[in-house]
């Protein structure tokens, strides 16, 4: 098994109570690569109900939104309390390669300098890739456009310094990753992709419903996973942006 980098702090996004499979799933997956367990239990639906009241009743985020932004939040700031060089988020519905590990080591000593303001989304939510004739072998991070979504991603302490002073300036308007794309780059944030991916967002293969109201709910779990699947093939190939 491979040895966890020990200057990569670790949260995963989870509830205090409910969606115990993601936990089992979550604690198998990472514990069979070597990956600590860390979870992030605070901000649940239940705890916040008086702050969405009080912060967030002209918005239009639900309150399981509003819950999931703020673990990431809360994530960035314990990550900024520890002392430590590098954030790894996860949230609890992902599936690792078996080498993420080692791949994510090699995306580290890529990166070079832990002082840049950088965000390494390490997944392929939304199927975003790049083209295939753009990939090199040596090569894992590629500069971005935007985000691939908050369920798996790397950063550093200046983007969490940048990212919690903002937020504690201003308001939050959207959900955290469409948040992010608008304020990274007013922050002088890179955003850069891992390529291939080494994560892959369970919600979105299939093989968990999805936890937020509004997200195509009505369609069953096999139709996820084909549809998800046909996309990768192609996308993989052609590229997705």
């Amino acid at each position: 098994m491979k040895t966890f980098p020990n200057d990569v702090f670790v949260r995963v996004c989870h509830v205090k109570e409910g969606y115990e499979d993601r936990e089992r799933h979550i604690l198998k997956e990472l514990g069979s690569r070597g990956v600590p367990v860390n979870w992030f239990l605070d901000y649940d639906v239940s705890d916040i109900q008086e702050k969405i009241q009080e912060e967030f009743s002209e918005t239009a985020l639900s309150a399981p939104q509003i819950s999931c932004s703020l673990k990431h939040i809360g994530a960035w700031q314990e990550f900024l309390a520890s002392g430590l060089p590098y954030c790894l988020v996860l949230e609890d519905d992902v599936f690792l390669t078996p080498d993420f590990v080692d791949k994510l080591k090699q995306g580290i000593a890529e990166l070079g300098d832990p002082t840049r303001k950088v965000a390494i989304y390490l997944g392929n939510a939304g199927n975003y890739y790049l083209p295939i004739w753009k990939i090199s072998k040596r090569q894992k991070l590629y500069p971005a456009p935007h985000s691939r979504a908050t369920d798996s991603y790397l950063i550093t302490r200046p983007t969490a310094e940048a990212r919690c002073d903002w937020f504690s300036k201003n308001k939050m308007t959207a959900t955290i990753g469409h948040q992010l794309d608008g304020i990274d780059p007013l922050l002088g944030v890179e955003v850069l992709w891992f390529e291939r991916p080494i994560v892959e967002q369970g919600t979105h293969n299939g093989a968990f419903p999805t936890s937020i109201p509004g997200q195509k709910k009505w369609r069953p779990l096999w139709y996820k996973r084909l549809e998800w699947n046909w996309k990768k093939v192609r996308r993989r190939i052609f590229g997705h942006i």
